[in-house]
């Protein structure tokens, strides 16, 4: 493979005309399409479940929070360095090791005797979940054109939400129909099949630079300061404020360093002249924010549904459904409208949509399913406004050679917000109904005779989904200044 870059225009004619790249990014975006969505779909395909494996393996409440949590955090604490590794030493080869690696964790999910075991496992995925994720949008970014670039990341993208929304009611249909360590099995052979095709049959692209660092002190003080931050948050649903002090300042304090020690380092984990580029910065700040204004939306309706509604798993599923059917609709149409038209308008407005249907939920009380359905389907439609257009723009506005650590980068912001958007709003639901209370909720147990206890609830997810409303508000405006920023400029700034 040659070092000297193709010029983009004479990229997209070359690749216009030759059948065999044509033919090879068919199989480049079905294969990270089948990675985005195997990957997103253990991300919510517990949650139904949870209450059934607490009741089976006796879980308390902080263990049950982490076999849910845990996994989103292993894939956020490395993804920064699983894409780094990839700029150095190839994408292909670790997104294949990815499939590998969450197979055989879901092997010892789906037989796990034990919930710390279970928790053991879903570490494990998470760390298969990094690589496919670190790897999966910059090999697709590589291999296809700015003409078809957003097309293509929306069709992935598609899979990535519908995955994460779908999961909700795979999870109903698994755990009512074989048990809920079957949701763990149905994993074996996809990823088995991942893997074999994705050695056999995905080509190398980028030009990496084998001779380059790797930076592991930002890796230790990255995930130290995640770790802890996050920890914190968690003692905070448990109801052990004392210590949350502390295991908040550490988190900020190591990320701070973090920060100083990557602006001064020769071969940094996450490139921060990649945020000079108003593009990839506008766009990224967009990501985190409506992340956190939304990330914990599904977890907090599905709780809902079945802590005071008494709905089963399945039924549960099923609620969510104006969700995903609008995610699943509109992501294609936007992700085809932002190459012809551009992403700043549809990504600002699709953010808009999503303040909106907040709003609506925020004001249901939860009392009829009928206005809850209308703003979960207006969710839907602001997500698939928003993502596959912001994507498509912030993989383009950065160079080819830097598109692993800027999928990373990307992905990252976005599990980061949804973790703290989860553990944020599960501790506003704490501080309402107090953590006994909220643990039994988690558990399970219907408090739907306590009227006290469904309007705690209630006005905690109303608390929940005003702040996350703000956010989206703040989000749709940053998405709309980050202006038209080239590649060239991005090159020139980097």
């Amino acid at each position: 493979m040659s070092d000297t870059p193709v010029p983009e225009g004479a990229q997209e004619r070359a690749w216009s005309s030759d059948p065999t790249v044509r033919r090879h990014q068919r199989v480049v975006l079905i294969n990270t399409t089948i990675g985005a969505l195997m990957a997103s779909l253990d991300g919510s395909i517990l949650t139904v479940s949870l209450p059934t494996i607490a009741r089976e393996l006796h879980t308390g409440v902080a263990l049950m929070l982490w076999i849910m949590m845990g996994y989103t955090v292993m894939i956020t604490a490395l993804l920064l360095p699983f894409g780094r590794l990839a700029d150095l030493h190839g994408r292909v080869r670790l997104y294949g090791y990815g499939f590998v690696i969450f197979a055989g964790a879901s092997a010892l999910c789906g037989f796990a005797p034990t919930g710390q075991l279970l928790l053991v496992g879903r570490l494990i995925q998470g760390v298969g979940s990094a690589l496919l994720w670190s790897n999966s949008t910059a090999i697709l970014t590589d291999a296809f054109p700015k003409s078809g670039r957003g097309f293509a990341l929306g069709i992935n993208q598609v899979a990535a939400l519908t995955g994460s929304v779908g999961g909700l009611l795979l999870g109903g249909v698994i755990t009512a129909t074989l048990g809920w360590r079957w949701i763990f099995f149905v994993n074996l052979p996809i990823g088995a099949f991942g893997a074999a095709w994705t050695f056999l049959a995905l080509k190398e692209i980028a030009t990496m630079d084998r001779n380059d660092r790797f930076d592991w002190t930002g890796m230790a003080l990255f995930m130290g300061g995640i770790l802890s931050m996050l920890l914190g948050l968690t003692e905070v649903i448990q109801g052990h404020r004392a210590i949350v002090p502390w295991l908040m300042g550490i988190g900020v304090l190591g990320l701070a360093i973090f920060v100083w020690v990557e602006a001064r380092t020769r071969s940094p984990l996450i490139d921060l002249r990649l945020f000079k580029n108003r593009v990839f910065a506008f766009g990224n700040l967009s990501l985190l924010l409506n992340a956190l204004a939304r990330g914990a939306l599904m977890f907090l309706m599905v709780f809902a549904f079945q802590g005071f509604d008494g709905d089963t798993p399945l039924i549960a599923g099923l609620k969510m459904l104006p969700l995903s059917i609008a995610i699943i609709v509109v992501g294609p149409i936007a992700g085809r409208l932002s190459d012809r038209m551009g992403s700043r308008e549809l990504s600002s407005g699709g953010l808009l949509v999503t303040a909106i249907s907040l709003v609506i939920l925020a004001a249901s009380g939860l009392s009829s399913y009928l206005v809850v359905a209308i703003g979960l389907a207006l969710a839907g439609i602001g997500n698939g406004l928003f993502n596959s257009p912001n994507t498509s723009a912030v993989m383009g506005a950065v160079p080819p050679d830097r598109r692993g650590v800027a999928a990373s980068t990307r992905t990252l912001l976005f599990n980061t917000g949804q973790l703290f958007s989860m553990s944020l709003s599960f501790a506003i639901l704490a501080g309402v109904m107090g953590a006994g209370q909220l643990s039994g909720f988690l558990a399970g147990v219907d408090v739907s005779a306590a009227s006290s206890g469904h309007a705690a609830f209630a006005h905690g997810v109303s608390q929940a989904f005003t702040i996350s409303t703000i956010l989206s508000v703040i989000a749709a405006v940053l998405s709309a200044l980050r202006g038209k920023t080239t590649i060239t400029e991005v090159r020139a700034s980097t």
